[in-house]
């Protein structure tokens, strides 16, 4: 048995919204030629686009505190700057995430020209990218993200000890 030649596919794009229709498909008008190796086959459908933002409760709450973890133990930094970005131009550097809902984020950041951390509430629709840095800047000094707390440990009673 010799090698199987490249077949050459047509894959209608409209086939679905006509066949749904009632219509017959004008294959020619429709069509766009694709070449694959033997043995693979064109999806049946395409893949649906995707739903929603990227940036919503789940984000905040499981996926940038792991991501923050696993890069720096990739580069080995003590206290990463996380930057936020909004649609409106805003740059906020998260110091904590103290709150999330279905519709907004909560965040502790420290704005360059403040002493102290603000808390601003953030819609997820808002939200254009989120950068980590392995370390703040020079200028930057006190604004790192800081760790997920812990659950505060639970007093433990010594057997003997008098209260």
């Amino acid at each position: 048995m010799g090698a199987t030649p490249l077949a050459s596919i047509r894959i209608e794009h409209a086939l679905d919204a006509h066949l749904n229709a009632g219509e017959e498909p004008d294959m020619a008008e429709h069509s766009t030629p694709l070449v694959l190796p033997p043995g693979v086959l064109p999806p049946s459908r395409p893949a649906p686009p995707p739903q929603g933002a990227p940036f919503d409760r789940r984000f905040f709450e499981q996926v940038l505190p792991q991501a923050v973890q696993s890069y720096c133990s990739q580069v080995a930094c003590s206290m990463p700057l996380v930057e936020l970005r909004t649609v409106d131009g805003a740059t906020h550097y998260i110091r904590a995430i103290s709150a999330v809902s279905d519709q907004w984020v909560a965040l502790h950041v420290q704005e360059q020209h403040e002493e102290r951390p603000v808390q601003v509430f953030i819609p997820y629709a808002t939200i254009l990218r989120v950068e980590v840095h392995p370390e703040p800047g020079p200028e930057l000094r006190g604004m790192g993200f800081l760790p997920m707390a812990a659950e505060p440990a639970q007093p433990r009673l010594e057997a003997g000890a008098e209260g």
